[in-house]
């Protein structure tokens, strides 16, 4: 008994080992398989025959043709499969069944590059990002920040400084002291002079009684430098101020259109509105430097002083330094793509070794080769060897491309609307 047991689980496992490739019912119902392994039609006497053919089918010569394997069906090579069907990796079997791992599967799809991508758009203009609200605050409200925000001053370092080394006071200033008060000083004529102050009748410099028949005393109240410290009083704070209140001020626009979409404004109008590390305003633009006198050893170049970079290595990958400045021009190697290619990103048939760099208006892009659509991710078809994203058709696909769907309705805060145009990839904005 123990013998029949262990013939029945060979048996199983024997079975299982086949359980993945294709069974030919038709070749099932109609033969049976003689001990020599030659196949012979059910009640006839055993004469051999050749492997089956789809219904109907015959060679020249009368003989029955070998039948090729429909989609789905396991495979070792292409010959094995009908005509439009190659021969795929695919699914790997279930653990612990050996089973191949091949099925016939279309190779093309019947789809073809379009050259076209979608261009998301919010504005033509800063005026569609802005609905109702004005699209700039009035001049009286260039300082706002400064006269109604703090009186000490935002980015300033409390701290001892020389004239050599100015900058760590931040937007502060580095400052004496006056001689007979703690007023901040950089010259003699920042600091008071001892006259009478009639409302409290008090001396400004020395706080002794005074009035009209009672002077304060003459003294010299000169700048110090001595010692200097970085003076961080917000010299324009007045919260009393009547534009603190005013209505024009408010509900200012707050974006502005770059490359068809609204952003945030970040143009300035003045220094005071520009952060620590870009403190001055050029053209409109918060920046390191207006001239090279803002800059230490270097040259003050569009805002900042000196160049973006001197070398390749100080700017992202596939990008370049041209004229002082970080240029993206993709790859240049095939090596470049093999180095920085990434598994997800292709077909699983595809091995990333194979990147190759494709280089089109002087700009490197890595692709896969490819012989047939298969090989390539699913957005992407095989157009002259080299895998290409598919692209869109009509400005629907966009809708879909982008998700743009289920959008909220435009708000007085958010006014505009997001589109997707299907444009000709040699028009799309950069």
């Amino acid at each position: 008994m123990e013998h029949f047991k262990l013939g029945g689980v060979a048996l199983l496992a024997l079975g299982l080992c086949f359980a993945c490739e294709k069974k030919d019912d038709a070749a099932d119902d109609n033969k049976q398989v003689n001990v020599s392994g030659a196949s012979t039609s059910a009640g006839t006497g055993g004469s051999a025959m050749t492997p089956l053919t789809p219904s109907g089918a015959g060679g020249a010569d009368g003989a029955e043709e070998v039948r090729k394997g429909e989609r789905g069906s396991s495979c070792d090579s292409t010959v094995d499969c009908e005509d439009e069907l190659t021969c795929i990796v695919t699914s790997n079997c279930p653990a612990g069944v050996a089973c191949a791992n091949k099925t016939c599967q279309p190779s093309n799809f019947n789809l073809m590059g379009t050259g076209k991508s979608c261009q998301i758009s919010d504005c033509k203009t800063k005026a569609d990002c802005c609905g109702d609200k004005p699209l700039v605050a009035p001049a009286k409200c260039a300082n706002r920040d400064l006269i109604c925000g703090s009186a000490t001053l935002l980015g300033c370092t409390t701290t001892t400084c020389t004239t050599a080394t100015a900058d760590v006071c931040g937007k502060g200033t580095c400052s004496g002291q006056c001689s007979y008060s703690a007023q901040p000083c950089t010259q003699n004529a920042d600091c008071a002079l001892n006259t009478c102050d009639s409302a409290p009748g008090l001396c400004k410099v020395t706080g002794t009684t005074c009035s009209l028949d009672l002077p304060c005393a003459t003294i010299t109240n000169t700048c110090s430098l001595a010692l200097q410290y970085c003076d961080c009083a917000n010299k324009k704070y007045k919260p009393t101020d009547p534009i603190c209140t005013d209505k024009d001020c408010d509900d200012v626009c707050a974006f502005t259109c770059t490359k068809d979409r609204c952003v945030t404004d970040d143009s300035c109008v003045s220094d005071d509105e520009c952060p620590l590390t870009t403190p001055f305003c050029n053209a409109g633009v918060c920046g390191e430097c207006k001239t090279s006198s803002d800059c230490e050893d270097e040259t003050c170049i569009n805002g900042h002083c000196g160049p973006a970079c001197k070398a390749d290595t100080q700017c992202a990958t596939f990008e370049a330094c041209q004229s002082g400045e970080c240029v993206y021009v993709g790859c240049r190697t095939d090596r470049e793509c093999v180095l920085q290619a990434r598994t997800g990103a292709a077909a699983p048939s595809q091995d990333p070794r194979l990147a190759k760099c494709s280089i089109e208006k002087n700009v490197g892009t890595c692709v896969l080769p490819c012989d047939i659509d298969a090989q390539c991710a699913p957005t992407e078809v095989c157009n002259e060897g080299i895998c290409k994203y598919i692209g869109c058709e009509t400005d629907s696909e966009c809708k879909t491309i982008a998700g743009l769907h289920d959008l909220p309705l435009p708000t007085p805060d958010r006014p505009w609307t997001t589109t997707a145009v299907c444009t000709a990839e040699d028009n799309a904005a950069p």
